[in-house]
């Protein structure tokens, strides 16, 4: 199983020096089948899970509801 941080930044000045800091949000976690789950700190119950995007599909207008169905 493979662990990475999911991170995110908080930019801020310092003296006038620009600053980051970065803070850890949660992991996301790869098992070795391949399958990727995150688990984000703010909701510790709740695991997300991570799948490849679907090509877009144009949507035929044939088949959507007129506005007077």
């Amino acid at each position: 199983m493979l662990l990475f941080d999911v991170c995110t930044r908080r930019v801020y000045e310092k003296d006038g020096e620009r600053k980051v800091k970065w803070y850890k949000a949660g992991i996301l976690k790869e098992s070795d089948n391949g399958k990727r789950y995150i688990r984000l700190f703010h909701s510790p119950q709740t695991e997300f899970f991570i799948f490849n995007r679907d090509p877009i599909v144009p949507v035929n207008q044939e088949n959507e509801p007129s506005a007077t169905d």
